[in-house]
């Protein structure tokens, strides 16, 4: 598959992840976020800690103490006797907004004055007791700051409305109800370099609703309800911190945990490389996402945290060891419990009463748990995708369908199991939807492009190789596209260079068609013969041929199925010479060069146009041998490298040591003359005279060797080129000698 195309892919995925880690829109968080809950459910239970406690205020409390909302000196008399039994902080989950009519409570004073005058206390003593009931009922307000102060370990609460919406609400009033929880802010902001401006990203503040002032004042410290529930309404994360007005202000459960600790006034935030961080309760530090948000461990389902009734407390006596054993040292979070008062939120743990919600979040923070997922996770999912990726792009194109099935559904089985792993022990939430995505997306994209592409490349070898390979190496490659490897190579081959001699004259006087139709002919004939030998033609130019051995198909006998080309070939010439005699006709001649030894093979050319050809000193070498033959007055010239691979299958006799223009090495030629099964008596002994000549030629006994050539030439009907070159040769030397250390060897381009 081409990298091209895969990295788009990829590319496409990890746009997906960027998204998908900004908005909570897309369908692949829901997914995740299923995910999420899985983890969180079958990792559960965990042992909550010890330290926290619940009162609830469920249908025990209410059959005793009336419907809710209850009287507020019922609340004060409950966070009083908490005090009383031991608990070091008490918790309020619950806003006392609104106060009582003070106009109407002056008015009942003034009344209770007339009614003293009058003596309706005596005259009628069941009215003036309603009336004393209801004056104490518009003193509730001060009673329960009156208990709040007196217990002096209360965190009691207040709401932020979301911003944008509708409140009627002007300027001044925004401002003083802001300015009644400002006392309650992080007073500690610390920001590095990068962080001047920051803000915390979700912003959910816009106007605030505390408590009224006496109530709001009575409390030792102070913090938002607010919770934040998902687009499917799950409640998965819990909102820490809140910005209003370029101030910090606590959650319900952040403030509880600080005064706990009894570090309420030293809690700091802190902002880094330009996003919030998180908060520190004393020495503890507490990392939250860009958004002010972290992420509860809960402890079980609904219940995991012990509840006592608030109406045992409040008729418990504080000398009661039993009670006092479970409340004694503990944050206790007061709250409704009972159905009918419908605080459930879904949880991933299922339905949880809201008060439930804070005291995980507050556990959480004293145990030092919780679920950790920062801004930059879909870094890390950018990362694990990119490794599954490139992990499929190595594998998958280079094994069977049923491999790379097998291969995904390990790997997606091993992510799942490693993602769980990750979230019940070490307590990080790395995604699975995501990385699973493009594990399936990527087996099937790559299935599906390598199924297009095999059939593309069926269609593309049998055009591309039909011109010049034989029909049995075309399918063979078909059937095992491995054993083609078109990318640049190096590899041991055999060359063939073939050339008509006189081509030239023979063009000028033949009329174009006759030309042409002579060519193809010799041409069609040669190529069927290197086709049935499993070679490849590299190409024509003009009237010469220049074919290899040993590429596409690796193959052991290149050099012998070379030289027999070679030798059928000429056998071809010598019957269509007979045939185009006989027809007057002109006659061709041809020359072939031969050469074995590294060379390098594959597609090369532009990108509009390539070919599958070779190059190197190698191929060089081969297209001299064609060359060198008019010297010696030979048809098949072969390198040394060519004949000892050769030697026991065809006669061959060895005609010239030379040097390649540029190389210092010399090289031995030698002139193929046929298959050693027809080899003649007569062209023995020529052979092994011109050996013997050649062998006396080399010890420098130059006027014996000419004899010796001389009669060797006559041994030929119609002479011998080599021959007579070697008798010229030794005319020259007994002319002019050469030096003793003379190396016997001739220039070839001379």
């Amino acid at each position: 598959m081409p990298k091209r195309l895969y990295a788009s892919l990829l590319a496409v995925i990890l746009a997906v992840v960027v998204i998908d880690s900004k908005w909570e829109v897309t369908p692949l968080h829901l997914y995740e976020a299923k995910i999420y809950d899985s983890f969180m459910e079958y990792s559960a239970p965990y042992k909550p800690d010890p330290r926290v406690v619940i009162i609830g205020i469920d249908q025990k409390s209410l059959d005793m103490y009336g419907r809710w909302p209850w009287s507020r000196d019922v609340i004060g008399r409950l966070a009083e006797q908490l005090a009383a039994l031991g608990v070091k902080v008490t918790a309020l989950d619950m806003v006392f907004d609104s106060e009582t009519d003070k106009s109407f409570a002056e008015a009942l004073g003034g009344l209770e004055g007339l009614i003293r005058k009058e003596n309706l206390d005596k005259k009628s003593p069941e009215f003036f007791r309603s009336f004393s009931k209801l004056r104490t009922e518009m003193a509730k307000d001060d009673e329960l700051a009156n208990s709040l102060n007196k217990a002096g370990n209360v965190v009691n609460a207040f709401l932020f409305h979301r911003a944008g919406a509708e409140t009627s609400m002007d300027e001044a009033t925004r401002k003083r109800k802001l300015d009644s929880v400002s006392p309650f802010r992080i007073k500690v902001v610390n920001r590095d370099t990068a962080s001047a401006n920051a803000r915390v990203k979700y912003e959910i503040a816009g106007e605030v609703e505390p408590n009224i002032p006496i109530i709001q004042r009575a409390a030792e410290v102070s913090g938002f309800l607010n919770v934040v529930e998902d687009r499917d309404a799950v409640f998965r994360r819990y909102q820490l911190v809140i910005e209003a007005d370029k101030q910090i202000y606590m959650s319900l459960a952040l403030a509880s945990a600080a005064l706990y600790r009894e570090a309420s006034k030293d809690v700091s935030a802190y902002y880094r490389n330009g996003v919030f961080h998180g908060v520190s309760v004393g020495e503890k530090f507490v990392g939250t996402d860009a958004f002010g948000m972290v992420w509860p461990k809960y402890y079980g389902y609904s219940g995991a945290f012990p509840v006592i009734s608030a109406a045992d407390v409040l008729t418990a006596d504080p000398a009661d060891k039993a009670m006092r054993a479970r409340l004694e040292g503990k944050l206790a979070f007061i709250g409704a419990t009972a159905t009918q008062l419908y605080d459930l939120r879904q949880t991933p743990m299922g339905k949880y009463a809201g008060v439930e919600i804070h005291a995980t979040m507050a556990a959480n923070i004293l145990s030092g748990m919780g679920i950790y997922r920062y801004d930059l996770q879909f870094v890390l999912d950018a990362l694990l995708i990119l490794f599954v990726g490139a992990l499929l792009y190595l594998v998958l194109h280079r094994t069977s369908v049923a491999v790379g099935l097998g291969l995904a559904l390990s790997l997606i089985v091993g992510l799942v199991y490693f993602n769980y792993w990750m979230f019940s022990v070490q307590s990080i939430w790395l995604n699975t939807i995501m990385p699973t995505f493009t594990i399936v997306a990527g087996v099937i994209t790559i299935n599906a492009y390598q199924y297009v592409q095999e059939q593309k490349s069926k269609k593309f070898i049998r055009s591309a190789f039909s011109r010049y390979l034989s029909p049995k190496v075309v399918e063979q490659i078909v059937q095992n596209p491995e054993l083609l490897n078109l990318g640049g190579e190096k590899r041991i081959m055999t060359a063939f260079f073939s050339d008509v001699a006189g081509f030239t004259t023979i063009s000028e006087k033949l009329p174009p068609s006759r030309l042409v139709t002579l060519l193809n002919e010799y041409l069609s004939e040669m190529s069927r013969i290197i086709n049935d030998l499993d070679g490849t033609v590299d190409k024509y130019e003009g009237d010469a041929i220049i074919a290899f051995w040993g590429a596409p198909l690796p193959m052991d006998r290149h050099a012998e199925m070379t030289v027999l080309a070679a030798v059928l070939q000429q056998r071809k010439l010598a019957q269509m010479r007979r045939e185009w005699r006989e027809e007057g006709r002109d006659e061709l001649v041809v020359r072939m060069g031969i050469n074995t030894g590294p060379m390098v093979v594959g597609n090369m050319g532009s990108r509009e146009r390539m070919d599958y050809t070779m190059m190197g000193d190698s191929v060089n070498l081969a297209a001299r041998l064609e060359g060198a033959n008019k010297y010696y007055g030979s048809y098949i010239m072969a390198s040394e490298f060519t004949y000892e691979l050769v030697k026991d299958r065809f006669f061959c006799r060895e005609v010239d040591m030379v040097r390649v223009q540029g190389k210092d090495t010399p090289i031995r030629l030698y002139e193929v003359i046929e298959e050693m099964d027809r080899i003649t008596e007569r062209q023995r002994r020529f052979v092994g005279m011109f050996a013997l000549a050649l062998a006396t030629f080399r010890l420098m006994e130059f006027e014996k060797a000419a004899e010796l050539f001389e009669r060797c030439d006559k041994m030929n009907p119609g002479g011998d080129v080599a021959c007579k070159l070697y008798y010229k040769r030794c005319a020259q030397l007994i002319e002019a000698p050469p030096p003793d250390d003379w190396d016997r060897v001739y220039d070839i381009a001379k």
